[in-house]
């Protein structure tokens, strides 16, 4: 068996030497590669889901937005149904009213008219035939009246039913927007929960 001249033993610690300070910082740096790349990949996602966190509520604040231009246009349409309603009952009222009032006036007229023809004094009678005139008057003054009344029904109603389904329609997208922004949170609050929950 031979043995190495001590120059080649020492040439040989130095070589294995260095070889070993070599590949310690080489492992070292591969774990510091690592734990560098893993970070840079938790930096990203928690930008993606900051992406995504901001984009929801932007979604959710245009949404607010747009149910808050339709809860106004809401109202104005609640308003103008309300003004129509009660126009509209008040039309009815007075067509009502001057449907059974010719009726009246029709049977004062005759009975004047009766009480006419009996009247002997000629001055009660003059006073009784005025009173005629006044009365035929007024039925032609009611019936009159009846035809533009029917027409400001109609026109009336056929606006208040135009008005409504605008405002069924106005109030069904509210209701769809309201349930999205729902969504949109419920949604933003289960993305949001388990990065809280991370340590």
């Amino acid at each position: 068996m031979s043995y190495m001249k001590p120059g080649n033993l020492l040439k040989l610690v130095i070589v294995v030497f260095f070889t070993f300070c070599a590949t310690q910082p080489a492992a070292g740096q591969n774990n510091k590669q690592a734990d560098e790349k893993e970070t840079l990949q938790a930096l990203l996602t928690e930008v993606r889901m900051l992406r995504q966190a901001l984009q929801t509520l932007q979604r959710m604040s245009v949404d607010t937005y747009r149910s808050q231009v339709l809860v106004d246009r809401i109202r104005i349409y609640r308003e103008e149904v309300r003004r129509l309603t009660t126009s509209l009952n008040e039309t009815r009222d007075l067509l009502a009213k001057t449907q059974s009032t010719i009726p009246q006036f029709i049977d004062r007229q005759k009975l004047l008219e009766s009480q006419v023809q009996l009247e002997i004094d000629q001055g009660k009678r003059a006073q009784l035939e005025f009173e005629v005139r006044r009365t035929k008057d007024a039925v032609e003054n009611y019936k009159a009246q009846l035809d533009p009344l029917k027409d400001r029904e109609q026109q009336l109603s056929a606006q208040l039913n135009s008005e409504k389904t605008r405002l069924d329609e106005l109030e069904n997208r509210l209701d769809l927007l309201e349930r999205a922004i729902e969504n949109e949170r419920q949604r933003f609050e289960v993305d949001k929960n388990p990065q809280e929950r991370k340590p």
